[in-house]
């Protein structure tokens, strides 16, 4: 009967020590999935910066030249353009990795993480 109870403490210590593994586990995913909107944001904030450089030198471009630059103007708004749809595919892909991130939480059952996409 004692080596049944030492059985038994030995079996709860090495579930208490799983339990603690897996909760390490989901608070590392967690710092992680929250690494990586932190890097989104980064990314979305760098796009925004450059716009407002770009419209910058349009403002500077207008006072200097007037609006009868167009050559100048075109190429600037060309590089507006283009920066807005890489802003624009930049957040697709952030939604695309999202779904992707609360589709696999769902599957695997993790309310915590899926709770953590919406």
């Amino acid at each position: 009967m004692e080596d049944l109870q030492n059985d038994l403490k030995e079996l709860m210590d090495q579930m208490e020590d799983i339990q603690s593994l897996i909760d390490d586990i989901d608070k590392a995913y967690l710092d992680t999935i929250d690494d990586v909107e932190k890097q989104f944001d980064k990314q979305i904030e760098d796009y925004e910066y450059i716009q407002d450089l770009i419209e910058n030198d349009i403002d500077l471009l207008q006072l200097l030249y007037g609006d009868k630059n167009y050559d100048a103007m075109q190429k600037y708004y060309e590089t507006l353009a283009q920066n807005n749809l890489k802003q624009l595919d930049s957040l697709k892909k952030q939604r695309d990795f999202w779904k992707e991130e609360w589709d696999a939480a769902v599957a695997r059952g993790d309310t915590q993480a899926a709770q953590q996409f919406e």
